[in-house]
């Protein structure tokens, strides 16, 4: 049952015996109750701002504690984790709220029919039955509301100000308008700044505006939908060479920045292009990612529709072939790109030999039409490579 379970004691050996018997088909009950959140019914929050595998994960992970409940054993509740990760991730309450009770209807559900499966009629045949659990669930509908006002509460003792709001929603305009803004945030009206995005974990908001303090570097952070956003006053060139220094050796998190900018009012601006580098960069690649030094994966990023027909446009039969036989084409190219076009050095990463390397360039111009030496063709691979990055594994066929 998503977002957030309860706690009490079985008052009868044949629920915990029920449950027992539902905690066999977790995996399956997870995906239900996401598809319940996720239907065209359901959640629109939720299919916004929560990633699918994350919310099955968490339906998963209720699901177990609550059943588990059920039979008498209570281990570590995900309840806390799960309302931060909401309040951080921009989820209304009662969104939160109305996904737990889908989850918690679903279960009615399936205890139900369990129920009848082992003889009884139904749940209402058990002493306590279906009362039993419509307590339990109205039980959680209450935690869930403590806990995720409590999120929201330390996320705000953390960060954020209406200031810096206005700042990135574009309300401050006016010259009197963002001299107030800088003069609450306390930093400089005009200089260099860079936006900063990164998607935080659970729990309060990294430090990073006190370290960077520590480094003579003036910031103000708050949380934009389900992610950290901070505006950093770098004065000069120098300073912004330092913050990223600080950032690649410090940082935890990923962080997409944006293009230097000279004026508060183009912080809208800002705040949309280190989204799209957070958005384009690689997860395995560097922490620290610059909107300028991936300007065309920050562009495909922006464009997801683009991208969906891109790929198959560029790539064509590539996709088309086994999967192992694809993914070696696909990874070659990569590598060629990441060795700046060498075939020697890309030959050296794939632990193969160059002549291996430049056959499967050549395979990859018979199926695409397209080859490595032509300028615009080299663009178009390129382009289509980060767009597959933004297309779900379905995509490929």
């Amino acid at each position: 049952m998503p977002d957030i379970p309860v706690t009490t004691q079985p008052t009868d050996r044949r629920i915990g015996l029920l449950a027992t018997a539902l905690k066999g088909r977790l995996t399956e009950l997870g995906e239900q109750a996401a598809e319940r959140i996720l239907a065209p019914s359901g959640t629109v929050a939720y299919r916004r701002l929560v990633p699918i595998e994350e919310l099955r994960a968490s339906c998963r992970a209720h699901l177990a504690f609550t059943l588990s409940s059920l039979t008498g054993r209570h281990g570590a509740a995900p309840a806390t984790a799960t309302a931060l990760r909401r309040a951080g991730q921009g989820v209304p309450l009662p969104a939160v709220i109305a996904a737990y009770h889908a989850g918690g209807r679903m279960l009615l559900e399936e205890l139900t029919a369990e129920a009848r499966n082992a003889g009884h009629h139904g749940l209402e045949a058990l002493p306590d039955g279906a009362a039993r659990l419509l307590g339990l669930i109205e039980t959680g509908a209450n935690e869930i509301t403590a806990a995720y006002r409590h999120a929201s509460g330390a996320a705000t003792g953390q960060v954020g100000s209406p200031a810096l709001a206005e700042l990135f929603d574009g309300t401050a305009r006016t010259t009197e308008a963002l001299w107030r803004a800088a003069d609450a945030l306390r930093l400089p009206y005009d200089g260099l700044f860079v936006v900063l995005v990164a998607d935080p974990p659970p729990g309060p908001a990294p430090e990073l505006g006190n370290r960077l303090a520590a480094h003579g570097i003036a910031s103000a952070w708050s949380h934009t939908a389900g992610l950290l956003a901070g505006l950093v006053s770098v004065r000069a060139q120098r300073t912004l060479e330092r913050l990223l220094t600080v950032l690649q050796r410090q940082a935890t998190l990923r962080y997409g920045v944006s293009p230097a900018f000279t004026s508060l009012a183009e912080c809208p601006t800002g705040l949309r292009l280190a989204r799209l580098a957070l958005a384009a960069a690689d997860t395995a690649g560097p922490r620290v990612v610059r909107f300028d030094d991936g300007p065309l994966a920050g562009l495909v990023a922006d464009s997801p529709d683009v991208a969906a027909r891109m790929a198959p446009s560029v790539l064509g039969a590539l996709l088309d072939l086994p999967a192992e036989q694809r993914t070696m084409l696909i990874g070659t190219l990569t590598a060629w790109y990441a060795a700046s076009g060498s075939t020697e050095k890309a030959a050296r990463a794939l632990h193969c030999h160059a002549n291996t390397v430049r056959q499967r360039l050549r395979r990859i111009h018979t199926l695409t039409g397209r080859t490595v030496t032509d300028p615009v063709g080299t663009a178009e691979l390129y382009a289509a490579l980060q767009s597959l990055r933004t297309l779900p594994p379905s995509a490929l066929h």
